[in-house]
């Protein structure tokens, strides 16, 4: 897989001992990298983006709307017990 376009988000779905698989895009293409290349403290689930120099760099405006998805189905199973 080609790396994804500068600015394309991408999300972590697995991460190993030494290489990461990122989902590129709404067709979710693979992209295996090596776990160095991601940000310092990523974990599965987040999302990031190749900045302009092609690094990976968290995207926390995707990651914050991810929480805010997950507590509002949370109230919802809670209010409707």
């Amino acid at each position: 897989m080609n790396n994804p376009d500068k600015n394309e988000y991408v999300v972590v779905d697995t991460i190993s001992t030494d290489l990461a698989t990122l989902l590129i895009g709404e067709q979710e293409k693979e992209w295996v990298v090596e776990v160095d290349l991601l940000p310092e403290g990523s974990r599965e689930g987040d999302w990031l983006k190749l900045d302009d120099e092609g690094n990976l760099i968290p995207a926390p405006e995707k990651n914050g709307q991810r929480k805010k998805n997950i507590r509002d189905k949370l109230d919802w199973l809670r209010q409707n017990r």
